[in-house]
């Protein structure tokens, strides 16, 4: 079956009941910006093929019957919409994953994010964290609760270095790109981390020298928020400096101004750097209440192309 490309590829969960928001969502986008609409889910299990044993034909029946099971789910929750619908029955869940992203070539893929916490995460990389390290294209992970109407997008930057061509302008492009359709307001964050306080404590003679400075270094990262929002035709009031921890700080302003979509940079250019875990938007998983969207920067050396 050939899977068309460049449209949203909507990866859903494994289980058959469950309530797909990915793929709820990933309608939204796709009728939205009139683009190709694919849906993918492996069907395998390891409960049916230990129950039917070694039978081959025991087996084909029973992977059959749950093929057609699926294909009746997802036509109930498509409710009418044109897609192209892709069931494999793989044992390799992370290669078929890896397969079906580079048939699709897809403009984004939408996953619903795992409720692993921060452990099993480490131990067990889940499909959002997969995705996000490997895919070549943005990543939309999503949480169970639906969209405002209309939308609310975030675009989290960091405006230090004015760089037109730079991840920060990508981001904000791609905010734009991707709200625009469905006509949701757009505003733009950016996070000021101080150093941690017991480092600070343990630098001693540093603690006073960092308070005294603490204000000028406030006013040159506004600054530089301002002048990047300038650039782009961004409206001030549509940007806010925030301070803290970036991940839970992001996370606790998405919460509480009722941000539907936290579109964030991923730095990750290469496998070296891909090893490294508690990058921003893998950390943003594990806080966030709302969808986050990732974007790749330019020159990201995706694994699977």
């Amino acid at each position: 079956m050939t899977i068309p490309t460049d449209g949203i590829l909507v990866v859903l969960d494994r289980h058959l009941k469950a309530p797909q928001p990915a793929l709820k969502k990933g309608r939204l986008l796709a009728a939205a910006l009139g683009c190709p609409l694919v849906v993918t889910v492996n069907s395998d299990s390891s409960a049916m093929r230990r129950a039917v044993g070694l039978d081959q034909k025991r087996r084909q029946a029973a992977e059959q019957q749950i093929r057609n099971a699926w294909e009746r789910r997802i036509q109930d929750l498509l409710a009418g919409t044109e897609a192209s619908v892709h069931i494999t029955t793989h044992k390799d869940q992370d290669e078929d994953l890896r397969q079906t992203v580079i048939a699709a070539k897809p403009r984004l893929v939408v996953v619903h994010t795992s409720e692993e916490g921060t452990l099993r995460r480490h131990l067990f990389t889940p499909r959002d964290w997969l995705l996000i390290r490997r895919a070549p294209c943005p990543v939309l992970c999503v949480q169970d609760r639906p969209w405002s109407e209309p939308p609310v997008f975030t675009a989290a930057i960091e405006p230090e270095e004015e760089d037109e061509n730079g991840l920060d302008a990508t981001v904000l492009a791609a905010a734009r790109e991707w709200s625009a359709p469905l006509q949701a307001s757009l505003n733009a964050v950016h996070v000021l981390e101080h150093p941690d306080e017991t480092l600070l404590l343990v630098a001693g003679e540093a603690l006073p020298e960092y308070a005294a400075s603490a204000e000028s270094i406030r006013k040159s990262h506004r600054d530089a928020l301002d002048r990047f929002a300038e650039r782009h035709g961004l409206p001030l009031e549509r940007t806010e400096m925030l301070e803290g921890p970036i991940a839970g700080t992001l996370a606790d302003y998405c919460e509480n101004n009722g941000s539907d979509v936290l579109v964030v940079g991923t730095v990750r250019r290469n496998k070296v750097e891909r090893l490294l875990l508690g990058a921003t938007a893998e950390s943003l998983l594990v806080h966030a209440r709302n969808d986050v969207l990732v974007i790749k920067p330019e020159g990201f050396e995706a694994d699977w192309q």
